[in-house]
């Protein structure tokens, strides 16, 4: 189905995320769509959106299932005011898709570190940030896929530990309206990130299912194994280690945990 620009235009209410938007019915992948629309010219803060995607990807280039009217599939391009502030942004997202699902459907979601949003314990959404850095600056590429319907051609194994916004019991919003919805949150959190960042970190702590529990980490010089405690001021995760002592991984560094099976969903871009 097309993507209504009318209604779209009509339902936003941010000021610079999401003025544009790039729609294909299907792409390899919305986050190598807006790769290159950056690197045509196109604003910052375009969002490119995908009926389908055929080649979409998680973290560690893991394959991404994106079927054609099941989910929603976006990237925005986000240029932060300080390069430093990049790593903030896939929780600026992950904090800004559960606002706008509670906003447009009012579906509560949970996250579980570093990029998942779940549902009952299974897997709704992911979100996944890319960033380029360039002369003093940081183009970031946050990719947002969004189970809405829980597509019959999930692999078995998958669709055990997935979930959609349907089968949560809520009635999916149109994309138009999910999108919108994002737009104006992206705004308000990516905002939030760069003036206050101790209250994003202290929202993002509430919702953490992650925390409390034990955790194996795969981390470039081998596993470890612990309790989840806390989150760092940067977002990195704070595991008491069963050997004593507690230690700090950033997301880049860990690439999968335990609490959760770590095999990938059917979302981003």
């Amino acid at each position: 189905m097309p993507f209504d620009f009318d209604r779209y235009r009509a339902l936003r209410r941010s000021s610079s995320v999401g003025a544009e938007v790039v729609y294909r019915e299907s792409v390899g992948s919305t986050m190598d769509e807006a790769r290159a629309g950056a690197s045509a010219g196109m604003p910052a803060g375009t969002a490119y959106v995908a009926g389908e995607q055929t080649a979409g990807r998680g973290r560690e280039g893991r394959t991404w299932i994106s079927a054609a009217e099941a989910g929603l599939y976006v990237t925005y391009h986000l240029i932060p005011s300080q390069p430093t502030d990049a790593p903030l942004l896939s929780i600026a997202g992950a904090l800004a898709l559960a606002d706008a699902l509670d906003l447009t459907c009012k579906l509560r979601v949970d996250l579980k570190w570093p990029n998942d949003v779940l549902h009952d314990g299974r897997k709704l959404a992911g979100v996944l940030a890319e960033a380029r850095h360039n002369l003093g600056r940081a183009d970031v590429f946050l990719g947002i896929g969004v189970n809405l319907t829980t597509s019959p051609a999930l692999p078995s194994g998958v669709a055990m530990i997935a979930t959609s916004v349907a089968e949560a019991g809520a009635e999916p919003p149109s994309r138009e309206a999910l999108v919108a919805a994002l737009s104006g949150a992206i705004e308000r959190r990516a905002m939030q990130a760069q003036v206050d960042t101790d209250a994003m970190i202290a929202d993002w702590r509430a919702r953490l299912t992650t925390l409390g529990t034990r955790v194996r980490l795969h981390t470039p010089s081998g596993d470890v194994e612990g309790q989840a405690v806390d989150v760092s001021p940067s977002g990195g995760l704070v595991v008491h280690l069963d050997g004593g002592g507690e230690q700090s991984f950033a997301a880049g560094d860990a690439i999968s945990t335990r609490d959760v099976p770590s095999l990938d969903m059917p979302t981003q871009g």
